[in-house]
């Protein structure tokens, strides 16, 4: 569980990163505002595409030999996850489709914080699950259309964002 709460913590890090930063265009710079939703919706439906695309998830989840210890699994969930930037891209997308143009901090603070909930939930609820070998057969066995629907979703999340920006 070390790892993902590790991942966690950087993805929240991220998420508040974007948040901010979005706050802070919309407040100065409404034309940037405007493309970088433009930009956003672009960036979830190619991520929407890539999933359709790609071809089924392997599942490799052999046992690691021997136990790097709690903190050290939060360090090596963190860094890996610090190193994506991808992700502060994908939370600026959904914030820029999701939050007013002038959001109150509290909401902002609100935001981070479901997404910091969201992020310890699923990433441990993850962790629990794949740790069960039904549970990784069930998966290689529908991954690719979970996989698909997530694109699905992902584009039309895209497509409604760029509704609404142009």
């Amino acid at each position: 569980f070390g790892l993902s709460l590790g991942v966690a913590i950087a993805a929240t890090t991220w998420a508040a990163a974007a948040c901010f930063g979005v706050a802070l265009v919309m407040a100065r710079f409404a034309p940037l505002y405007e493309a970088i939703q433009i930009a956003g919706g672009l960036y979830l439906v190619w991520i929407g595409i890539s999933a359709w695309r790609a071809p089924p998830p392997e599942l490799d989840l052999a046992a690691p030999s021997g136990s790097p210890g709690f903190l050290r699994a939060v360090a090596t969930g963190a860094a890996l996850n610090l190193g994506n930037p991808k992700i502060v891209i994908f939370f600026t997308s959904i914030f820029v489709a999701l939050l007013p143009a002038h959001t109150p901090l509290w909401l902002s603070a609100a935001a981070i914080a479901i997404v910091g909930l969201q992020e310890v939930t699923w990433y441990c609820l993850v962790t629990l699950l794949f740790s069960r070998a039904r549970v990784q057969r069930a998966y290689r066995r529908a991954g690719l259309w979970i996989e698909r629907t997530v694109g699905t979703l992902l584009i039309a999340i895209g497509a409604r964002i760029l509704g609404a920006a142009v």
